[in-house]
């Protein structure tokens, strides 16, 4: 269910980032910005605040993506032990979409989150790597 999940939710911002491609959407902040953005995101998941979490989603995520389902989505990392720390941000702009890559410490290893962020500021995509 969880794997049905995570597709669902990269095929809806797989979509996203196509049409902002196509319009020629122009990014909405600093990088220094988009990364300490993504970092205060990352926080509210690893602390367990999934209704806040939530609160940060695209109309399109949140229809798919309640605050239950951030949570299993956020437990699907479970397997690589309990988390420590985020160890670092960067940000990047993909498609017309700003983009922050946040590197979490596990207890077995690090997984590098990517947050998308709309032109409106708000999470339209939400990755583990």
């Amino acid at each position: 269910m969880v794997r049905k999940l995570v597709v669902l939710v990269l095929l809806l911002a797989s979509c996203c980032l196509g049409i902002a491609a196509c319009s020629g959407k122009k990014p909405s902040a600093s990088a220094a910005g988009i990364a300490e953005k993504g970092k205060e995101f990352v926080s509210l998941l690893a602390e367990g605040k999934f209704e806040e979490a939530a609160t940060w989603l695209d109309p399109t995520l949140t229809a798919v993506m309640p605050p239950a389902k951030l949570q299993e989505a956020w437990n699907t990392l479970a397997p690589r032990g309990a988390y420590m720390s985020e160890t670092g941000a960067r940000s990047a702009q993909e498609q017309g979409y700003d983009v922050a890559y946040v590197t979490c410490a596990f207890e077995k290893g690090n997984v590098t989150v990517k947050v998308v962020f709309d032109r409106s500021g708000k999470v339209s995509g939400l990755w583990f790597v």
